[in-house]
C-alpha cells in the first residue's frame, strides 16, 4: 500500500534521492519549511518505512566488481527447506544485488555483482547445483547506461 505523501513530502523525497547527506537547513530551503519542520517530516517519512535507509554509492569497478549480470533462474517445483535455506545464504551473500520473484518463465531475476568471470560462475554453480538446482540463463553486462541506485526517481514529479 502506498503511503498517504503530500506534495512536500514528495518533494523532500526527491531531494534525499538526488542527495542522501542534503541536510534539513537546505532542504528547508529548497521547500519553503522550517528546519524542524523538514527534520520532522524526514523522521516520520523513516518511521513509516518511506525512508527505508541511506547509502554510499562506490563506482563498481574502482571497488574490484567489474563484471555485472542478470540472471533468471528457474526450477520446476519449489524449494523444500534446504533449498530455501540455501537461497537465503545466497541472497545474502554480496554478489547478489538484486533478487525478484517474476512472472513467466522463470522464478527469479537476480542481479549479480562480481570480481570477474571465475566469480560469476562460482556464483552461478551455487545457483544449479543441489540443494538449489535452479535452471539458469545468464546475461552479462557489457556497459551500463543508466543505474538509478535508489530505485526510483523522483524529481519529475517534484
Amino acid at each position: 500500500m502506498a503511503a498517504d505523501l503530500d506534495p512536500v513530502d514528495l518533494r523532500i523525497l526527491a531531494l534525499l534521492l538526488e542527495d542522501g547527506r542534503a541536510s534539513a537547513t537546505v532542504i528547508a530551503d529548497k521547500v519553503g519549511l522550517s528546519r524542524p519542520a523538514v527534520a520532522d517530516r524526514i523522521e516520520k517519512l523513516e518511521r513509516h518505512g518511506v525512508i527505508r535507509g541511506y547509502t554510499v554509492v562506490a563506482d563498481p569497478k574502482s571497488v574490484g566488481k567489474g563484471v555485472t549480470a542478470f540472471v533468471a533462474a528457474r526450477k520446476a517445483e519449489g524449494l523444500d527447506a534446504k533449498a530455501r535455506k540455501a537461497f537465503v545464504q545466497l541472497m545474502a551473500s554480496e554478489q547478489i544485488l538484486e533478487a525478484h520473484s517474476v512472472a513467466g518463465e522463470d522464478c527469479y531475476l537476480l542481479k549479480v555483482r562480481t570480481d570477474d568471470i571465475n566469480s560469476l560462475s562460482s556464483v552461478l554453480n551455487h545457483l544449479t547445483t543441489p540443494p538449489l538446482s535452479f535452471t539458469t540463463r545468464t546475461t552479462i553486462v557489457l556497459e551500463t547506461h543508466c543505474e538509478k541506485v535508489g530505485g526510483i526517481n523522483l524529481g519529475e514529479r517534484s
